[in-house]
């Protein structure tokens, strides 16, 4: 569709008045008219109602269109912004969990920016098994998340010791069972807490499911569960469990990094900085 006909629609549709967008727009209102008309004889649907003697109005396809035209018209804007700032600047697209998200990367971040001021960071956050699939659709140019076995593309792996976590005001007798809070796919640290519970003949049982590891974090935070999450990634309000909970060790988790991109300079340092954070 022609985006300026959809801006003008988008003016009309706000305004409801010809005059008032050809203004607006320091055109004449005939052009604003044929804009209109030229979206309607598009899509072969009337889009504003013009009766005489009645005040304008859309129809329901013109409600729905004007939906859709703040869309594609945000996104061409963002496309325009995005296309002329990467002319100085390179660009790192980085694919990693949310957890890690918010904790090893944050921290590398800042240091990386000084490093390098004219490379822009892109992050999308995904399930860990996920994000080989968008590092092999060169959706991303790292893939930073728990280990997937993969020895492909691995730029690193790197063990990390888990940490039983609460909150501040968790009680839990020695004879109740463990209550537990995951992720709704967290398949991989259940397995470790479940594990460590059946060591000592503790038993476990899954409380509390969230698909965001936001989610988890409010169940711990309000003390209903326990989780587990590697060391590094801990920050208040949680914390590592009391030892008076007499919870047994848990095992390591492999930390990886994953790119086809292994002559890139650019993406080569910040798999090094994230590499020397985990040790």
């Amino acid at each position: 569709m022609d985006l300026n006909a959809l801006k003008s629609f988008v003016m009309v549709a706000e305004a409801l008045n010809f005059t008032k967008v050809a203004e607006r727009r320091n055109t004449v209102q005939s052009a604003i008219s044929s804009h209109v008309t030229k979206l309607e004889s598009e899509l072969d649907r009337t889009l504003i109602i013009r009766g005489r003697g009645q005040s304008m109005s859309l129809t329901p396809e013109g409600e729905a269109l004007a939906v859709y035209a703040r869309r594609l018209l945000s996104l061409a804007h963002e496309a325009r912004e995005t296309i002329q700032t990467s002319r100085s600047r390179r660009i790192v697209r980085l694919g990693t969990t949310v957890t890690l998200a918010m904790s090893i990367v944050s921290d590398v971040l800042a240091a990386y920016a000084t490093e390098r001021t004219n490379v822009q960071i892109h992050i999308q956050c995904d399930r860990s098994e996920a994000l080989l699939s968008r590092l092999g659709a060169n959706e991303i140019d790292i893939a930073f998340m728990m280990d997937q076995g993969e020895p492909k593309n691995r730029a690193f792996v790197h063990s990390q010791p888990l940490a039983w976590v609460s909150g501040e005001n968790f009680q839990l007798r020695s004879s109740d069972d463990v209550p537990l809070a995951f992720l709704s796919d967290g398949r991989d640290l259940r397995r470790y807490a479940l594990e460590a519970l059946d060591t000592v003949g503790r038993k476990g049982h899954v409380s509390h499911l969230s698909p965001h590891p936001i989610g988890v974090r409010a169940f711990v935070q309000a003390g209903l569960a326990l989780t587990i999450m590697p060391m590094l990634c801990l920050s208040p309000p949680l914390q590592i469990a009391s030892t008076d909970l007499n919870l047994p060790p848990l095992s390591q988790v492999a930390l990886s990094a994953y790119t086809k991109s292994p002559h890139n300079q650019d993406i080569n340092l910040l798999i090094e900085m994230l590499k020397k954070r985990l040790m």
